[in-house]
């Protein structure tokens, strides 16, 4: 049975009995500054890898001080419910859509979906609400052999390496999920 055909963009509220399915990382954690370095060297050395994607302000501003723009962001301008500025970055798009806590909205999943067909440009998707959830359409809708790249809280940098296995992984996660109708 293949669970990608059963995932639609929508829009998903997760209650509040299933959250613990959702708390272990989706890949490869580094704790320390100088892997990630060493994981940044190797993604700007490397053109193999289609798309490399942040989620979440602190991900990406490490990024971003370490010179290298992912091809898309998604962030919320809040670290642990305070507020941070949007992210000075020169010839970067920046598209607007909301995303509640506790969901992942169908708008916010429809700008995942038009940011990856970007090519020419970098994108930061500035999430009014909530980014968390939104990593996982994110795995969902970018490229086999992308990075997803977001931070887990206390622990460090998750790095998602994006495979048909991991697509599947998510797409149970969402099916824990409760879908919402919408008109």
């Amino acid at each position: 049975m293949n669970l990608l055909n059963q995932v639609k963009p929508g829009s998903y509220f997760l209650p509040q009995n299933q959250r613990q399915y959702f708390k272990n990382p989706l890949g490869q954690i580094i704790k320390n500054r100088q892997d990630i370095i060493n994981l940044i060297n190797k993604l700007s050395r490397d053109d193999s890898t289609p798309k490399v994607i942040t989620v979440g302000d602190v991900t990406t501003q490490v990024f971003v001080e370490l010179s290298f723009i992912p091809d898309i962001a998604i962030i919320d301008e809040h670290v642990q419910r305070e507020r941070v500025p949007l992210l000075e970055i020169e010839n970067v798009s920046v598209v607007e859509t909301s995303n509640q806590a506790g969901y992942i909205m169908q708008n916010a999943w429809i700008e995942i979906i038009n940011s990856l067909k970007v090519e020419d440009n970098k994108v930061i998707i500035k999430i009014i609400g909530e980014e968390d959830l939104l990593v996982l359409p994110t795995i969902l809708e970018a490229p086999l052999d992308s990075k997803v790249l977001y931070g887990q809280p206390n622990e460090g940098l998750v790095v998602v390496s994006v495979t048909e296995k991991v697509k599947q992984s998510v797409c149970e996660l969402i099916r824990k999920m409760v879908k919402i109708n919408e008109d």
